[in-house]
């Protein structure tokens, strides 16, 4: 895996994600902070303005924003669906077991570590 599209509206868990997808070998990491700007990146990669990235690590907590907008948008367009998704996030059970129904690659809390993270990209990269 090339690239990561790292969506995430905190800027020290964004750090985390980048260095972290750095230290696995990640050469190129985007972000958005934003689901609608996560999406428009998206649909500009799908008209081919710009590259689509590898693989997403998408946050559901976007403070006003939902990161299930960017999730539900991925499951439902078939190109995008090809992509790896990771959730990176705070938020529990019920979330992680709605992922699952979406058939997101992985799911990893944020209070599990970088560590956690960087196993999930790992996985993402042998599936991609």
């Amino acid at each position: 895996m090339n690239s990561l599209l790292v969506v995430e509206d905190l800027a020290t868990d964004l750090k985390v994600a980048t260095e972290a997808a750095r230290k696995a070998g990640i050469l190129v990491v985007q972000s958005q902070t934003t689901s609608r700007g996560a999406r428009e990146f998206l649909e500009k990669g799908l008209r081919g303005d710009v590259p689509l990235p590898d693989g997403i690590l998408l946050d559901l907590d976007l403070g006003h924003e939902s990161g299930f907008e960017v999730l539900r948008f991925w499951h439902s367009t078939p190109r995008l669906k090809s992509i790896p998704l990771v959730v990176w996030s705070i938020l529990g059970q019920e979330q992680r077991e709605i992922c699952g129904l979406f058939k997101v690659n992985g799911f990893v809390s944020k209070w599990e570590g970088e560590a956690a993270f960087k196993d999930a990209l790992s996985k993402m990269s042998v599936e991609n």
